[in-house]
């Protein structure tokens, strides 16, 4: 069984190597992405007790990405461990001040880095153990820790855009919300996410949510809201 998992975001080889296979010895479960958007993918599906990011990655920096991920109720609670280059400490604070947790120079002591892990992984086990979170409406039961989806108490099957979008309504019930902002906070500012497609991904969820996906009404020429009557 492993301690936890982690996502480690980094373009090196070399160091994603050493530092995967140090942690899995360690018995972590490691993912990782070598850019920014295989890191969204997997954080669309995945929720790690620990990220490891590099500053700078081909696809972005990781400053910025790091402010993205405190923008998501999913996310914004998860440690961030920044790995740099750089030295000066006017950028440790900078990342820091993004949202950063801890903060790591290039090149590391690799039993340093385990360390800090480790103290992280401790404190986000104490800080998730009592948090289960379920949203419950008109037979719609989602449990957002253990990403399950039940309505009138049988066990519905969701991709991760539909779990998005439903745990969106339900947070926002009876309010009128725009595909704009169906977007951002579903699949993200950085993807360019034509009408279609939103409109799609809610006609899929609605038809998993049988008699209960008349709930979610369509706003014409603007959006979508779960009624609250």
């Amino acid at each position: 069984m492993h301690r936890g998992k982690i996502l480690l975001i980094e373009d090196d080889p070399s160091t994603v190597f050493l530092i995967t296979e140090t942690l899995k010895r360690e018995k972590y479960l490691v993912y990782t992405a070598v850019n920014l958007k295989i890191a969204r993918g997997v954080l669309g599906s995945k929720i790690p007790g620990l990220i490891i990011l590099d500053r700078g990655l081909p696809d972005g920096d990781g400053l910025d990405f790091c402010k993205e991920i405190r923008n998501y109720r999913k996310t914004r609670n998860i440690p961030v461990l920044f790995l740099t280059a750089s030295s000066d400490v006017s950028d440790k604070i900078t990342g820091l001040r993004a949202g950063g947790d801890d903060y790591l120079t290039k090149p590391f002591n690799i039993d340093e880095l385990s360390a800090r892990v480790e103290a992280m992984m401790r404190r986000t086990t104490v800080m998730q153990a009592p948090a289960v979170e379920i949203l419950n409406y008109k037979g719609i039961e989602l449990d957002i820790t253990g990403h399950e989806c039940r309505v009138d108490g049988r066990k519905v099957n969701l991709w991760p855009k539909e779990f998005g979008l439903l745990e969106l309504f339900l947070e926002r019930k009876g309010r009128v919300l725009s595909k704009d902002v169906l977007s951002e906070n579903v699949w993200g500012r950085e993807y360019q996410v034509t009408s279609r497609t939103i409109e799609m991904t809610v006609q899929r969820l609605r038809k998993k949510l049988g008699k209960k996906g008349k709930l979610i009404e369509t706003v014409k020429a603007y959006g979508y809201k779960l009624t609250g009557s």
